[in-house]
This record gives structure tokens, C-alpha cells and sequence, in this order.
């Protein structure tokens, strides 16, 4: 009988997975508060312990380093953008309109725009960085528009290469108004631009496909 209680008392102390989820969930938004309040350089790991009310050791057991706590923080960001699937009766302009207006729609969030301005602000101190943002603008952005430009003839370099012109020029507008300040865009703003974007990268990636542009060569 007295081993019976205290099997159940370890395990009514045990956290259930919900319990941990949450808890989880807690430590990254003190990371990304203290990551907006501080930046990279400045962000204290024993703040975000006290601010998740969990030692510093649990804290590192989990991220040994802030780089580490950091790419969490991306991947917990990365949640807010939805895959946009490819519409097999969709023609490719109204594909790359409708990607253009979603791609702005999850970037509007608090998340997303805390990660991108502290990359803008101190990736050429830690390239580290550049280097987990890189990697998500590649996964996120611009791969769904290389597999669509494959489905509709263009494949290889070319198609990876356009992808990410295009997805360049379509978050231009919205770059520029996160770094040098500026309201946001309204939901008419983004319809035209996507609308403008679509229309000349298509009319470019047209002469490309024809032969009357060269490929330059890109730094990896």
C-alpha cells in the first residue's frame, strides 16, 4: 500500500505533456521578449530563465547557448507561415499574386518581425545569424516558389534563381518599411503590389526562358 501512494505521488508530480508544452512555449516568449528588449549581443540567458521561472541550469540542459535558444525562437516564428499550396487549375500569375499576399500577411506578425530586425541589426556581427535566417527565407519563401515555377516548365538553377528574384522584389516594399520605419501596408496596398510584382517578374522570367537574359553567377 505504501509503495502504491508513492508511485502516485511521483506521478501526479510529473508534468503532463500539455503542462510541458506550455511550459516550453513560456520560456520561448521570454526569449523572444529579451531578445526585442536587449538583442543578441545584450540578451541575458539567466533574464530568460528568471523571466520563464525556470533555472538557469534547466535552461541550458535545454540551449546550451543563446544561438541555440535563438533558432528555437525562428523555428517558434516559422509556425506562423502556412504552406500555400500550388493550385493545379491556378494559372501562374494568379498562383504568384496569391503567394505574394500571403507571404505579407504572415510576415505582419509580431514574431516575425521581432527575428527580422534583429537580423537586419546584427547579422554582420554575428554571421551565425544571417546563416539560421538564410536558411528559413530558403525553406519558407523561396522553395515553394521554385517547386511551382518546376511545375509550369522552369527547372534547375533557373527556376531556384527566379524564386528568389522573385520573392525579393514581392517583399521589398515591406523591407524597406521595417528598416527605415513606415505604417504598414493595407491589405490594397499589398493586392497592388502583388499585382505589379507578378506582372514584371513574369514578363522577365518570359525573355529569360527566350534567351535574351543571361544567368549571372551568385555567390552560395
Amino acid at each position: 500500500m505504501a509503495m502504491t501512494k508513492v508511485r502516485a505521488a511521483r506521478r501526479a508530480g510529473r508534468p503532463t505533456a500539455e503542462a510541458a508544452r506550455m511550459k516550453h512555449e513560456a520560456l520561448l516568449e521570454a526569449a523572444f521578449a529579451e531578445f526585442a528588449r536587449s538583442g543578441f549581443r545584450g540578451a541575458s540567458m539567466r533574464d530568460i530563465a528568471e523571466n520563464a521561472q525556470i533555472s538557469s541550469r534547466t535552461l541550458y540542459n535545454r540551449y546550451p547557448d543563446k544561438l541555440a535558444l535563438f533558432e528555437a525562437c525562428v523555428e517558434l516564428a516559422a509556425d506562423d507561415f502556412e504552406p500555400i499550396p500550388a493550385d493545379p487549375e491556378a494559372d501562374l500569375r494568379s498562383w504568384l499574386v496569391a503567394y505574394t499576399i500571403a507571404m505579407h500577411s504572415q510576415l505582419m506578425s509580431e514574431r516575425s518581425r521581432q527575428i527580422s530586425l534583429l537580423v537586419y541589426r546584427e547579422g554582420s556581427e554575428f554571421d551565425e545569424l544571417r546563416q539560421i535566417a538564410r536558411s528559413r527565407f530558403e525553406q519558407l519563401q523561396v522553395a515553394p516558389v521554385t517547386s511551382v515555377l518546376a511545375r509550369h516548365g522552369i527547372s534547375g538553377d533557373a527556376a531556384h534563381y527566379l524564386a528568389t528574384h522573385f520573392v525579393g522584389v514581392a517583399l521589398a516594399e515591406w523591407q524597406r518599411r521595417l528598416i527605415f520605419g513606415g505604417s504598414p501596408m493595407t491589405a490594397a496596398e499589398i493586392a497592388i503590389h502583388a499585382r505589379n510584382t507578378a506582372f514584371l517578374f513574369l514578363e522577365g522570367a518570359n525573355a529569360l526562358v527566350a534567351g535574351d537574359w543571361q544567368l549571372a553567377e551568385m555567390d552560395a
